[in-house]
């Protein structure tokens, strides 16, 4: 073997490197292999992340003997293609106390590979991460983290940043697992799992990966137009989503996704919990994107303070089949599938393109959940629910809610609901072979497979879960795990020296297909990471001798053959069998209860919670609380400051914790309310003001004789017009019910802040909106096209509104973008603008004060929309900016 000497750094004072000759890894040819043992501390004693980085030149693989390695500083070579850090033995990379330290950081490279190491963070305040931003094939395979991410003072980023730069490039995520997650509730200062940035641009591949209990999404994909594809995995008790992505050639397959909180022993308390969420953010990408796949999928919806549905099409999202997947849904007022109206989100989040509809075949719907439906389509022409199966009687419980819907068919099903198997809303719903009666199938019948081979951690062993596995023999000994107390919550840990696997026979001790992880370790040995409780047990079948068992005591039961057996009689200790041993809750069987009922001597925590129930008008709402407030499904879209919330909500779901009472309520739309899950009339809320209905109605009180008729007529057919306006006064619709008649539900007006009145709508193929309007017409928009504005029966020209009737009053918008480029290095930025500014990214992250901007960027992006000239700005740190998308100088700025 060929060797060059490379200097000496590390663990001795004088260490010969040798390098071997060219070797291929995965399918990566590498020119020249290193021993990491040549420079660095095995021992973890001693920092060993200079002397990686300065080593991994292109065609260079880094090989990591069996060891702790302390990183305590980013690693960040640049962007070598060729490159990899890999472990065959299982190497650990270990996170000193109080670091947040970026252990790869590739940007730009091809062919990147890293391997075999696991992530510790278990000293306090330590946090580790990835950045694989590449153009092509970067691998990440058979990694774990091991430890929860802290809660912050500052913003952590997710547990990996994975981009493909090409179009035609693909990366792999396979086998990756951080089941501690982080801590709930605190969001985006603790962390999130994997994230795909507006970089990403190819394929993104994330196979048999488990990420559990992560504060900011378990897999965050939304905001990019390339292809995000999971296959297999666990995605548990995740705040906010498990899954969140969309395009035509993204998919969930075979995953199990999760939502059960007393599986958990997480500090925090989760905002708000979805399961797949389908959405995307538009403005953070040229072009647009549509449509998403759900297949295969075992979706579950059990314990939890706040969660939303199983399947979230959101409003900004476009089509969506959902095939051959299995609910669960047992939380009251949660529904499996709830599809949203399309509609914007604002100017920087536009709704997908047509098509809008949802396709659910195949599918089965089960569970004790009670109220509101199974299924809602709000919006969403020519839906189809068909060969499904809803079993669903618990009270007030309905099938399929279509609302404002044409040409949608519910058909070839069983609806067994409490309540209507079909209930239609201003529209008509084709339905045929509707049975009322009969059971659907759960997860883990023989009729469906979805999950058997994705919920082995193991990276070869996927038919461990199987219990007719055929290498376990007659000679196999029976192990049971029987919890002793009811109510407990039982986490249990066991190795031999044989194979195991579960058994499943419909009894009391029967073990869980997806909830009980069965892994061979490296040494041969067997493992098992398990949770029951509540009276209930798990039965395996194993080969070879019971070495170790953890509890030694409490309330567990062991029986091995029939024969109740001490587990403090086991090998030399009852101590868990490995330091990195991942004790995170990671199952339970259907029938544990919860018993996290933690009502404490603090102030109790309840939960409001504003739903537009998928309607297009814009609901205002008011409310102030006597103790504490925070929005806990996106904070920072709506208003709140100290005990009181401004804010408004369209189609979706604003959700809030408090404590305390509502001293005072006011709202002014439809939306419905709800107080700890319970629906309430708005106005025994504190002293409620509700004026529902008062800006929608033609005949209010209080239009003036002076107020003027706007007529919006769309002058072609086919055609389709969005169009928008502002005036001085109040707008109200007018229902007439003639060919331009105003929607009730489809065209929304709101009043700004400034005291205008701004309506938002559509129209088309020959038809128009009329409006009653106070005060003078300022805006409209577009000024050109298949349009035609009327005012009191006079046809006006939209260019001629404004200042002075020679051009539109509608100022042109301009983003201003700072790229933190994926470094470490904190970027500090201030500007000030000749007109207005807002945040669009995440608003409320960097201070916006009137017409000023101060702000700070160092691994993502910082986006502001403005209006007239940039008139100062200055950085101080390493960041790009650009100007409506062109790289700009910033020396010239202002």
């Amino acid at each position: 073997m060929a060797g060059v000497a490379l200097g000496s750094v590390g663990a001795t004072s004088a260490v010969v490197e040798n390098a071997s000759a060219a070797q291929s890894v995965r399918g990566i040819t590498f020119d020249r292999v290193l021993n990491a043992a040549d420079f660095c501390d095995t021992t973890g004693q001693r920092d060993c992340s200079s002397a990686i980085e300065s080593r991994l030149t292109d065609g260079t693989l880094i090989k990591f003997p069996k060891g702790t390695y302390k990183i305590a500083n980013d690693i960040y070579p640049g962007g070598p293609s060729n490159v990899g850090l890999y472990s065959e033995e299982g190497a650990v990379f270990k996170i000193p106390s109080n670091q947040h330290v970026t252990v790869f950081l590739n940007k730009g490279g091809r062919n990147v590979l890293f391997e075999g190491i696991d992530i510790d963070q278990t000293a306090d305040g330590a946090f580790g991460n990835m950045k694989i931003l590449c153009r092509d094939n970067a691998q990440i395979r058979n990694v774990e983290v091991i430890g929860r991410a802290p809660n912050a003072d500052e913003r952590l980023d997710q547990h990996i940043l994975a981009d493909v730069y090409d179009s035609d490039g693909t990366s792999i995520i396979q086998n990756f697992k951080a089941a501690y997650g982080g801590y709930l509730g605190a969001y985006r200062n603790s962390a999130g799992g994997i994230q795909a940035t507006p970089g990403h641009h190819g394929t993104l591949k994330i196979i048999d990966c488990h990420l559990e209990e992560m504060a900011n999404n378990g897999i965050y994909a939304t905001r990019n137009d390339g292809n995000i594809q999971v296959e297999g995995g666990i995605y548990r008790n995740n705040d906010v989503a498990q899954v969140r992505l969309m395009g035509p050639n993204s998919y969930v397959r075979d995953a199990l996704i999760e939502i059960d909180m007393s599986k958990s022993n997480n500090p925090g308390t989760p905002r708000k919990m979805r399961g797949i969420w389908i959405e995307t953010k538009q403005s953070k990408f040229s072009g647009t994107k549509n449509g998403a796949y759900i297949e295969n999928c075992t979706i579950i919806v059990r314990d939890s303070p706040n969660s939303i549905e199983g399947v979230d099409l959101d409003e900004t999202g476009g089509w969506l089949e959902v095939n051959d997947c299995y609910f669960v849904i047992d939380r009251n007022n949660t529904r499996a599938i709830t599809a949203y109206r399309p509609e914007d989100k604002a100017s920087n989040y536009p709704k997908a393109p047509r098509p809008w509809d949802l396709k659910v075949t195949n599918c089965s719907i089960t569970g004790s959940a009670a109220n509101r439906e199974s299924i809602k389509i709000i919006g969403r022409p020519d839906s189809v629910i068909e060969n499904t199966c809803i079993q669903q009687t618990n009270t007030d419980r309905d099938g399929v809610t279509v609302v404002n819907a044409s040409d949608c068919f519910v058909g070839n099903s069983t609806i067994n609901v409490d309540g209507q198997e079909v209930r239609e809303v201003d529209t008509n719903v084709q339905t045929t072979s509707i049975s009322t009666s009969g059971s659907c199938p759960l997860p883990g019948d023989s009729s469906n497979d979805s999950t058997s081979d994705s919920t082995d951690d193991s990276t070869d062993s996927t038919d461990s879960t199987d219990s007719s596995s055929g290498s376990v023999s007659d000679t196999a000994s029976t192990l049971e795990v029987i919890s002793t107390e009811d109510p407990s919550e039982l986490t249990y840990e066991f190795t031999t020296s044989g194979e195991i696997s579960k058994i499943f026979d419909d009894t009391r001790n029967s073990a869980e297909e997806n909830n009980d992880d069965v892994s061979q370790n490296s040494d041969g040995t067997w493992s098992v990471q398990g949770y029951t409780g509540n009276g209930y047990g798990d039965s395996y079948a194993f080969e070879g001798e019971l070495l170790e068992f953890s509890p030694a005591t409490g309330p567990v039961k062991l029986v091995v053959d029939g024969q109740e057996v001490d587990p403090t009689t086991l090998d030399d200790s009852t101590d868990s069998t490995s330091g990195s041993t991942d004790s995170t809750t990671d199952s339970t069987s259907d029938s544990t209860d919860s018993t996290s009922d933690s009502t404490s001597d603090t102030t109790t925590t309840h939960e409001i919670v504003i739903d537009g129930e998928g309607r297009s008008e814009l609901t205002n709402y008011e409310f102030t609380v006597s103790g504490s407030v925070e929005q806990t499904d996106d904070p920072g879209e709506d208003n709140v400051s100290d005990t009181t919330v401004v804010g408004a909500v369209g189609g979706g779901i604003d959700s809030f914790d408090y404590t305390g009472d509502i001293t005072s309520f006011s709202i002014d739309g439809p939306a419905a309310v709800f107080v700890d899950e319970q629906e309430v009339d708005p106005t025994t809320l504190g002293g409620s003001s509700d004026s529902t209905g008062d800006s929608t109605d033609s005949s209010t009180d209080s239009t003036s004789d002076t107020a003027s008729t706007v007529e919006v007529i769309s002058t072609e057919n086919p055609s389709e017009l969005t169009y928008e306006f502002t005036a001085t006064g109040e707008v109200t619709k007018i229902l007439n019910d003639t060919r331009n008649s105003a929607e009730e539900n489809n065209d929304d007006i709101s009043q700004n802040s400034d005291g205008t009145w701004s309506v938002q709508g559509y129209t088309g193929n020959g038809y128009g909106d009329s409006y009653t309007v106070k005060g003078e017409l300022t805006e409209f928009s577009p000024a050109t096209g298949p349009v035609k504005l009327v005012v009191d029966g006079q046809e006006v020209d939209p260019a001629t509104l404004g200042d002075d009737g020679s051009s539109q009053t509608v100022e042109t918008v301009s983003k201003l973008t700072i790229d933190g480029m994926g470094t470490d290095e904190l970027a500090h930025y201030r500007f000030s603008v000749s007109g207005t500014v807002k945040q669009i990214d995440d608003p409320g992250e960097d201070n916006v004060n009137n017409q000023k901007v101060r702000g700070a960027t160092r691994r993502g992006i910082d986006e502001f929309e403005f209006t007239g000239q940039i008139t100062s700005f200055a950085i101080k740190g390493p960041a790009r900016v650009y100007l409506d998308d062109t790289v700009v100088d910033p020396d010239t700025l202002g």
